[in-house]
């Protein structure tokens, strides 16, 4: 067994301004982060290799995966199979995230899209 606190890779995250993930824990077939996305921006992201799962632990705002579109707050999951391209947008309170990324991830195939208005 491995525990790991979020609440201090949250206050590492909130103590770099340029970052938007940490990660908590790094395993053969997955990884697990913690993110953080700014009120009042848009994060587009690369289709990936593996499926994700995002958990909003708090904040909301809208995400988009493939041609769905949901309203988000805290509490909520969002699945991304993989192959497909997802967002978050229309961020109205920040929010962070716990994401579990299924598989490992080659560095290239994890990188932001170009930001879209919406």
């Amino acid at each position: 067994m491995t525990r790991i606190s979020t609440s201090e890779r949250f206050d590492k995250l909130d103590q770099s301004v340029d970052r938007q993930h940490f990660e908590v824990l790094n395993e053969e077939t997955m990884t697990v982060e913690v993110g953080r996305y700014k009120a009042g921006t848009s994060e587009p992201k690369n289709p990936h290799t593996g499926d994700e799962i995002y958990y909003v632990i708090e904040g909301s705002g809208m995400a988009r995966v493939g041609d769905e579109t949901y309203g988000i707050s805290a509490g909520d999951v969002v699945y991304v199979e993989s192959g497909n391209e997802h967002d978050f947008f229309n961020i109205e309170e920040e929010i962070k995230v716990l994401i579990v990324l299924a598989g490992k991830e080659e560095p290239a195939a994890y990188t932001m899209r170009e930001e879209t208005e919406e």
